[in-house]
């Protein structure tokens, strides 16, 4: 055998095992993440596989397959302090992006304050204790639309939660 056949034939042979090591990874974890129910088809209801991050949002999940939508977002960072409201759209129903958010934003220390569901969108509130995170998600033609505000809470609304309102004058 020449060195050329020698070395197609090691390629052959380790591209081969790459792919027979993929179709057992998916052989082992399933597609449930991958449709069904009665959603339409293409979109995902299941929840979202583990969260991954985006590079303004440091320690706020995102649901796996989702894109930022660059034109409807505006992020700022200045020391200790940020501001953000960053669009996002995936292939994932609204309902299991609201579970994953449910589930994994106490994972990043916030509080879910707020729950709403108002004209087919879900408004979550969530709190840290320095932050404020406000978690949009509305259907669209294929998975959903999700708007993520964050921000530092203001002292002062932290200082009269759970107190009556000042006295008129």
């Amino acid at each position: 055998m020449d060195a050329t056949m020698a070395r197609t034939t090691g390629r052959s042979t380790w591209g081969a095992a790459c792919v027979a090591a993929c179709a057992g990874l998916v052989g082992l974890t399933g597609c449930s993440g991958l449709g069904g129910g009665s959603s339409s088809p293409g979109v995902s209801t299941g929840p979202p596989a583990s969260p991954v991050q985006h590079t303004m949002l440091q320690n706020i999940p995102l649901p796996v397959g989702f894109r930022l939508v660059p034109e409807r977002s505006v992020a700022r960072e200045s020391g200790q302090f940020r501001v953000a409201q960053c669009e996002f759209e995936g292939g994932t129903n609204p309902d299991a992006v609201t579970r994953f958010y449910i589930e994994y934003m106490p994972t990043a220390k916030f509080t879910l304050r707020q729950k709403r569901f108002d004209s087919g969108e879900y408004l979550l509130r969530f709190e840290s204790d320095a932050e404020e995170c406000n978690v949009r998600v509305r259907p669209k033609s294929s998975g959903s639309t999700l708007v993520i505000d964050i921000g530092p809470i203001s002292k002062g609304t932290t200082e009269r939660e759970g107190q009556p309102p000042h006295p008129r004058r």
